[in-house]
């Protein structure tokens, strides 16, 4: 969406972040994302689901995460965040009639295939940069917008014919990045700050008669994580913290997120706040050092094996034959 706000070293260190991510959170994904679900397949639950605050009022799940955790910053530390979530991409099947005019139908049958409506996930990402000493207990609030698209493909017969088309469409999403600091009065080597960062759906969508979520999907964040990254300085583990500050981890407030260290075991730089359980210093399923041994993503998740599916790329469908879904990968979302 836009030029990367994040440093070359933090920019490297988030891609196998990302990684971990997309295969614990995407794989198995309720948008399906880059392929159309079989007939009659069922959606899941989707961790990570901030609606939008009408739905939320309605009873129809919750649109704020909350990420708290505690930093110990060097002099002049720079917060970095990258806040990723699948844009729900609604893509209807319609047939050309007699006239020339398209109208939607529920299914278009094809020489080779026969092509119903779905959906499909466009992964966002929103990047920001914030000098930590200039932070407060106030917060600072970033807005942030995604804009709707519309993209049609059309679709011939085996006379190639024109039968009909598929047209993809992405409605507005926006929401608000707030971010705040406050001194605690626990100290380690340095002095030590609690981060506070709340993710929140601010679409203006208002609820229609009868609605129901397939309505509110399309103005949801699907899967949603921060990841955050320090210049200077190092986040403590709240699953294992050092003993002087046990009792400022026991005062975060979490919600629908859980944060933990990531990158290499030993690096405190780096941390992944997703809605999902997860230990510190999570690794790849992919990434193992036996080939029997699951993952530590994999095991805190499902105390199972899984493997990741497809790496996303913007608007790509996958065309295998069969799912990319990890059938074991199903992680057990934070409510």
């Amino acid at each position: 969406m836009t030029t990367s706000a994040l440093t070359p070293e933090i920019e490297t260190r988030f891609t196998g972040v990302r990684r971990i991510a997309e295969a614990v959170l995407y794989s198995g994904c309720l948008l399906r994302p880059y392929r159309a679900p079989a007939a009659g397949e069922p959606a899941g639950r989707q961790p990570g689901l901030l609606v939008p605050p009408a739905w939320a009022a309605h009873g129809g799940g919750h649109c704020l995460q909350r990420t708290e955790c505690l930093l110990e910053p060097e002099p002049d530390a720079t917060l970095l965040a990258e806040l990723r979530f699948l844009h729900t991409q609604r893509c209807t099947v319609q047939r050309t009639g007699p006239d020339g005019v398209y109208q939607d139908v529920p299914e278009l049958r094809l020489a080779d295939r026969v092509l119903t409506g779905w959906d499909e996930g466009v992964e966002e990402r929103i990047q920001l940069a914030l000098k930590v000493g200039e932070l407060t207990d106030d917060g600072r609030e970033l807005p942030f917008g995604c804009a709707g698209h519309e993209e049609t493909e059309a679709l011939y017969d085996a006379d190639g014919r024109l039968a009909g088309r598929i047209v993809r469409r992405r409605e507005e999403v926006s929401g608000v990045i707030r971010v705040a600091a406050a001194d605690l009065p626990e100290s380690g080597p340095g002095p030590l700050r609690r981060l506070t960062a709340e993710v929140r759906n601010g679409s203006g969508w208002t609820l229609p008669h009868q609605a129901d979520a397939a309505a509110a999907l399309p103005y949801s964040l699907v899967a949603a994580h921060l990841m955050l990254g320090l210049s200077h300085g190092g986040f403590l583990s709240l699953a294992d913290p050092p003993d002087w500050a046990r009792s400022a981890a026991a005062g975060c407030d979490n919600l629908h997120t859980w944060p933990v260290l990531a990158g290499e075991a030993g690096r405190r730089d780096l941390m992944l706040s997703a809605p999902v359980t997860l230990p510190d210093h999570p690794t790849h399923p992919d990434h193992r050092t036996h080939p029997d041994q699951p993952s530590s993503a994999a095991r805190s998740a499902t105390g199972s094996t899984g493997r990741g599916g497809c790496s996303p790329s913007l608007r790509i469908r996958c065309h295998r034959p069969v799912s990319c879904q990890p059938p074991n990968l199903k992680p057990a979302a934070l409510t």
